[in-house]
């Protein structure tokens, strides 16, 4: 089977998370595959597992337990990280896990701030990055209702050019994508939290990326049948039975 590593988005939590996959999400998709399967040789049923993992800081706004992968800037209001620092220290604790699992990890999946976590492995990737650049590193992505965050083109030492002017860019651009696979699922025009444009920019990023539109807001979604469809098929790609 496929195994998925996962990320919640801000003030969540890695239960909260794993119960909504489960019971909106992969359910879905998983039935989709049984459903196709009496036409389909075995060896083309689809199986995943997966793991969340909690965010290595406190975020109680929401709820008590919950946590995030770091602090926005602009008292929780912006689009940056209040300190880089935090950023990699999230990179860090996600390198670590993926090392340290008996089970390597096929994909990663993330949430809301969840998904930032996912394109920043991406652009890490891209950058050739010793801790995402191995065999032990994921080798895809599943992106619901997220964006890369802008903070990881802009300068490490520096903390980035002033706000609106162009820095050093140090990632996958529209004339330089990244081939790591992504598959994209959103409400791309009535997200609320990202915006149409910051979709676009994302997405502009990958040059094998995969798209499920919804029109449910910020949410993991509860899938039609055509569309969890798209996902499996998308997953069955990396799926060592298929």
């Amino acid at each position: 089977p496929l195994h998925l590593l996962c990320f919640h988005g801000h003030g969540g939590t890695a239960e909260r998370l794993c119960n909504q996959l489960s019971e909106r999400f992969f359910s879905q998709v998983l039935q989709s595959s049984s459903s196709t399967s009496t036409s389909s040789s075995p060896g083309d049923v689809l199986e995943v597992t997966y793991r969340c993992m909690d965010g290595p800081m406190p975020e109680p706004s929401r709820r008590p337990e919950g946590r995030q992968w770091w602090r926005y800037d602009e008292g929780d209001q912006g689009d940056r990280p209040q300190d880089w620092a935090e950023m990699e220290r999230a990179a860090l604790k996600i390198a670590e896990e993926c090392y340290n699992s008996e089970t390597p990890y096929d994909g990663v999946l993330g949430f809301s701030q969840g998904a930032e976590m996912v394109h920043t492995l991406a652009v890490l990737k891209h950058r050739d990055d010793p801790r995402f650049s191995s065999r032990a590193a994921p080798k895809f992505g599943i992106s619901l209702s997220g964006a890369v965050n802008p903070g990881h083109f802009e300068s490490v030492g520096g903390g980035g050019p002033p706000r609106g002017l162009e820095g050093p860019r140090q990632g996958p651009d529209v004339k330089h994508r990244t081939s790591f696979p992504m598959l994209f699922i959103g409400d791309f025009f009535g997200d609320h939290w990202y915006s149409a444009e910051r979709f676009k920019e994302t997405m502009a990023m990958y040059a094998d990326l995969a798209r499920v539109e919804h029109r449910q807001a910020h949410i993991v979604p509860e899938l039609s049948p055509s569309d969890a469809s798209l996902v499996r098929r998308f997953l069955q790609r990396f799926s060592s039975g298929s």
